[in-house]
């Protein structure tokens, strides 16, 4: 029996530029996150840590910087009661995925509200059938390597091939690799290559190739 495929998207620098929000929509929470550790970190490491917040999720930066319990709780409570008005645009070949004629799952990692935002700036509820949020602040987080689980086990009796696609090599590289998935490395600015990568790939034209070489309904032998 010819197995289906299954993707699982992140979203963040895989599916639009997280940059491209632009810092005027979230520059009050920016200002008052600077103040809160300007007095824990010097003025470059500050901007680091800026700088990190437009690349990896929060998180990931508040344990790299080892950044105490008030400080996050502050930060949480700031995204989650800002109200967003997001203008945003995937990246142009995101079309070819729209296209793609198979199961499409989204799950992404950050802050319930804006992730919610993002998703409907870019109209993703017309594009997967299914939607997860790993919730940075929920006390019962399983993160993304528990909700890849769940759902390969609630589809354990049908036949899918799971692919993985993000940009992440910690987050859902790192998660699918460990479960045995087949993982997509997104470089739309040319990353290096992660271990836990199975194919790299800098455009989604590389992607349909892939696909069409694991599965003869897209064009593989």
């Amino acid at each position: 029996m010819e197995s289906s495929q299954l993707l699982i998207f992140d979203l963040d620098d895989t599916i639009f530029e997280t940059r491209s929000i632009g810092q005027h929509h979230v520059a009050s929470i920016l200002d008052t996150f600077k103040a809160s550790i300007s007095s824990c970190f010097r003025t470059d490491e500050v901007d680091l840590i800026i700088s990190d917040l437009w690349k990896y999720p929060f998180d990931h930066v508040s344990e790299k910087y080892n950044l105490d319990n008030p400080i996050k709780k502050q930060f949480s409570n700031s995204i989650n009661g800002l109200e967003y008005k997001l203008e945003l645009k995937a990246f142009g070949d995101f079309e070819l995925v729209r296209n793609i004629e198979t199961k499409k799952i989204l799950v992404t990692t950050g802050f319930k509200k804006l992730q919610l935002a993002k998703i409907s700036a870019l109209k993703l509820q017309d594009v997967f059938e299914e939607i997860y949020i790993d919730e940075i602040d929920s006390t019962d987080r399983i993160h993304k390597k528990g909700i890849f689980e769940q759902l390969v086990n609630s589809y354990e009796e049908e036949q899918f091939n799971y692919f993985v696609i993000g940009d992440n090599p910690q987050s859902e590289l790192k998660a699918g690799y460990e479960l045995g998935l087949t993982t997509v490395q997104v470089a739309k600015f040319s990353q290096p290559r992660s271990s836990y990568a199975t194919y790299y790939i800098e455009n989604f034209r590389d992607l349909v190739q892939i696909l069409g070489k694991n599965n003869r309904k897209f064009g593989g032998n």
